[in-house]
């Protein structure tokens, strides 16, 4: 087996398994906007207590039977920490719905936020990426390059609709009055139930 085969091979076991390598946690607008992967519950009261963290946003969704789930709510409950469960999936752009609540986090949400999805690798760079055009002033492309990268474990291959997404994203306000997941730019990159035939 060649090495890049091998290394494929090992991306992908850790892409789909259960576990994460690191916290993948990262400053990207100092004392606003941080990122990371599923802590647990010691790491994220060590960051809350950290960098003063107000609010907490979840790519992930509030599946309540989740191992993580009720530890986490818990813990942001007993800090006063907002809580908002978003369901995004690395596999597909998001519906306008769920990528509107995130925008509308953006502009109501106290702030410093963090943002997490499993490994935040994929979700959480491309909401990072949204939030560095909103927020930061940087084009698209700039935030492909700053925030979707193998840095943050991001293997545009194997999720490819995360970056389409954030190539296709013209503003809040095209959000709202033309996002449409079934056009031909995102088409490819909806679930087929979302946009049958």
């Amino acid at each position: 087996m060649g090495l890049g085969l091998f290394l494929l091979l090992v991306l992908a076991l850790i892409r789909y398994s259960v576990f994460r390598i690191t916290e993948n946690f990262y400053e990207v607008d100092p004392g606003r906007f941080y990122r990371s992967a599923q802590l647990t519950p010691e790491e994220l009261e060590e960051f809350i207590d950290r960098y003063k963290i107000r609010t907490v946003i979840s790519l992930r969704g509030a599946p309540e039977g989740a191992f993580w789930y009720k530890p986490q709510v818990e813990l942001l409950a007993r800090k006063h920490v907002q809580f908002n469960a978003l369901w995004w999936t690395a596999e597909h752009v998001p519906a306008k719905s769920e990528l509107v609540a995130y925008l509308d986090l953006l502009k109501n949400a106290e702030y410093p936020i963090l943002i997490h999805c499993r490994t935040g690798s994929d979700r959480t760079s491309a909401a990072t990426a949204i939030y560095a055009i909103e927020k930061m002033g940087e084009t698209n492309e700039e935030a492909i390059q700053q925030h979707m990268s193998f840095r943050y474990w991001h293997v545009p291959l194997f999720k490819p609709a995360m970056t389409a997404l954030v190539r296709a994203y013209r503003g809040d306000n095209w959000v709202r009055s033309e996002y449409d997941i079934c056009n031909s730019e995102l088409r490819p990159f909806a679930a087929p139930e979302d946009c049958p035939k």
